[in-house]
């Protein structure tokens, strides 16, 4: 893995640390996505400083080069991610419907009277 390469990861995770903590501060995020967010940044982390975990585990999966492995590992996170997050929607949206059905009848009952 190039010096670049492992320079963008250092610094992409120093940034994900940066914004994850900001939004803890500012209480704008939930716990389970900020550690999401912190395990992933780890995960830059220690893949950066110690490349041979990527060459090894390329090697094992059969990728011809460990940045190949590195952008793979990154779409499937990123997927399984929004996967999760559209089941949170979904159930949302469920609630969203059965509240606003509630408060109508609640309204229709309340002009009846």
């Amino acid at each position: 893995m190039n010096i670049p390469l492992r320079v963008a990861l250092i610094v992409c995770s120093v940034a994900i640390l940066f914004f994850v903590m900001r939004r803890i501060r500012k209480s704008s995020l939930e716990i389970d996505d900020s550690v999401f967010w912190l395990v992933i940044a780890a995960a830059l982390i220690v893949v950066a400083v110690f490349p041979q975990i990527a060459y090894w585990v390329s090697d094992l999966l059969g990728f011809q080069a460990p940045v190949n492995f590195v952008f793979a590992c990154g779409i499937v996170v990123l997927l399984v991610r929004t996967f999760k997050q559209d089941q949170k929607i979904a159930v949302l949206k469920k609630k969203l419907v059965a509240l606003a059905q509630h408060e109508a009848l609640r309204e229709d009952n309340s002009t009846q009277s």
